[in-house]
């Protein structure tokens, strides 16, 4: 490198002024060339830098979509549980209201004429038939589409309704009109029976309702779109 300064400095030596020159157009030249190589550097990285900007918008292009197809499955899959729930939740409170209203707690005004007795007591009974009826085939029909869990709590709300028609139905509503009863007729609910259908059963239904009102709202916040 010595050797080659020292053989360039000699020749513009010997050229005297038009050493002068030719230093002054070299350096020019140079700034030409630097300049022309940073701005071809600087369109490389240019195009560089619009290249990954069209992949990031891309990309991101690509994960609103995603993120909206999320969003819409979240919602029609709140909109379709909130709905069966609702629906459900209806038929729970009026069977266990008609169920209460069997053996209901309290002064109840009822009639004293046999015959509007039976009336009573007849149509208090289909009361519950038919909302139980409505219940059970309910939770049926949506069981594929909602949690087990609590698939298995309203199962648990049936069997307790069930326990308690099954007992007014037997001393209280078919024994007037079917023969099969006509050697028990005279039989009274037993204490046991008694304790289960005024205050066991309704007690019990009362912590079902009251922990399925809880966990079904806690659920459908959960998946509540924000």
């Amino acid at each position: 490198m010595k050797e080659i300064f020292e053989m360039v400095s000699t020749v513009l030596l010997s050229l005297g002024g038009g050493g002068v020159i030719v230093m002054g157009m070299s350096s020019w030249l140079g700034k030409v060339w630097a300049n022309r190589i940073l701005e071809d550097e600087k369109k490389k990285h240019q195009k560089e830098i619009e290249d990954y900007k069209s992949q990031l918008t891309e990309k991101i292009n690509h994960l609103n979509v995603i993120n909206e197809k999320a969003l819409h499955i979240s919602k029609v899959q709140y909109d379709t549980e909130f709905n069966i729930y609702k629906e459900i939740w209806g038929k729970l409170f009026t069977c266990i209201i008609n169920t209460n209203n069997l053996y209901p707690s309290g002064m109840v005004s009822v009639p004293t004429d046999e015959k509007e007795l039976e009336e009573y007591n007849d149509k208090k009974y289909k009361l519950y038939m038919e909302a139980y009826k409505e219940f059970s085939i309910t939770i049926d029909t949506y069981a594929p589409f909602y949690k087990e869990e609590f698939y298995n709590k309203f199962l648990e709300v049936r069997n307790l309704c069930v326990e308690k028609g099954n007992i007014f139905h037997t001393y209280v509503y078919d024994v007037p009109y079917n023969q099969t009863f006509a050697l028990v007729r005279d039989s009274k609910i037993t204490g046991e029976e008694r304790k289960r259908v005024y205050i066991e059963i309704p007690a019990e239904l009362k912590v079902l309702q009251d922990s399925l009102r809880k966990e079904i709202r806690e659920y459908l916040l959960s998946l509540e779109v924000k």
